[in-house]
């Protein structure tokens, strides 16, 4: 026979029970009567119970009515009380709330009200948490619906875009596979500007871009002040040239000849995100996250689009030296980036990274 375990009022008396009769049947003991009697052997003498007890509720109902049984609830509740989450990358939100439902099953708290308060005063530290968490459990009463919400939210802490050089973000076309980028090169035609293009399907340092956003939306509740809405009006900054997207309704680009698109330093582009389908099934939030599909679109009604359609740029690191020959000039072969006002489609379709 395994061993099983003594009871002393330091577990559940319903997880102790079951824990028994697993050990019994593992012993193909399966009659209740035999449970029972293992049941009895192994209670600590110091807690009493009936003789006329014959059922295994029955023994049930009168360990939870001995006092070691409201000492061991006092203590689940102090152990939910000292309880934090620690967010962030070491946050393990599955695991936590796996153990904090258990004690709250253990101490009898089945009050929505209750659950909701505790869950708050978990991450109380974390500002965004506090007020989206708050907000998203008005009037819910299911307590599964509670524990997901927190979950829900607690992801949306870490995937949310914020504004800043120091929150990089990556926009990958989905269509290609290749990130909007830019680099040092300008247009051979149109603008002369710096290039913007879809690059390698590999991230590297022309791929980073921030966000900012002089006119923020007077809704927003300070929480929310360094969170990109997509109500918000942006400006998208190429992180290593310090230029900002901006699309031309004279210019033209190289191949297709739709609207050209540049990044400048003295020129950009006021764009808001919009979900696509998908996104809007997955995000009814008013955050853009992480792992967004989305159209890039400008206050002017362009739209960001590529398409596996590519030109050339010379690139030549002495153009300043009067007697250069050209003899170390490189051709670059890009993917063409442009802004263009038709039916939005798949090759507009973008895919949002966060660093």
């Amino acid at each position: 026979m395994a061993d099983i375990p003594k009871y002393n009022g330091t577990v559940h008396p319903e997880e102790w029970v079951k824990n028994v009769q697993a050990k019994c049947l593992l012993n193909n003991l399966r009659q209740e009567k035999d449970v029972l009697k293992m049941c009895k052997l192994n209670i600590a003498l110091s807690i009493s119970f009936p003789n006329e007890v014959n059922t295994l509720n029955e023994l049930v109902k009168a360990l939870k009515e001995h006092s070691t049984y409201d000492i061991y609830k006092n203590g689940c509740k102090e152990k939910l009380d000292q309880m934090t989450f620690e967010g962030g990358e070491g946050g393990d939100t599955t695991q936590f709330l796996a153990d904090f439902r258990s004690l709250c099953d253990f101490a009898e708290i089945n009050n929505p009200q209750e659950i909701k308060n505790r869950l708050l005063r978990t991450y109380s530290s974390n500002e965004f948490f506090k007020n989206e968490f708050s907000r998203r459990i008005t009037g819910v009463t299911n307590i599964d619906e509670i524990f997901k919400l927190y979950s829900d939210v607690v992801s949306d802490s870490s995937r949310v875009i914020k504004y800043g050089p120091e929150y990089l973000i990556a926009i990958k076309h989905r269509e290609t596979g290749k990130y909007l980028s830019s680099r040092e090169l300008n247009y051979a035609t149109g603008s002369k500007r710096q290039v913007v293009y879809a690059g390698e399907k590999i991230l590297n340092e022309n791929a980073w871009w921030y966000a900012t956003c002089e006119n923020p939306i007077p809704q927003k509740k300070p929480f929310q002040e360094n969170k990109v809405l997509y109500d918000d009006v942006v400006y998208l900054t190429h992180n290593k040239t310090k230029a900002t997207i901006s699309f031309s309704d004279f210019y033209r680009s190289p191949k297709t000849s739709y609207a050209e698109v540049h990044c400048f330093a003295y020129a950009f582009a006021n764009l808001r995100f919009v979900k696509t389908d998908y996104t809007n099934e997955n995000n009814k939030t008013p955050y853009l996250k992480a792992r967004d599909r989305v159209y890039i679109k400008t206050e002017n009604e362009y739209i960001l689009r590529s398409q596996d359609v590519t030109f050339d740029v010379e690139e030549n690191p002495d153009t300043d030296k009067p007697d250069n020959k050209n003899n170390n000039s490189r051709t670059h072969t890009l993917q063409e980036v442009v802004g263009h006002k038709e039916r939005v489609g798949k090759d507009d379709e973008w895919f949002i990274e966060k660093k």
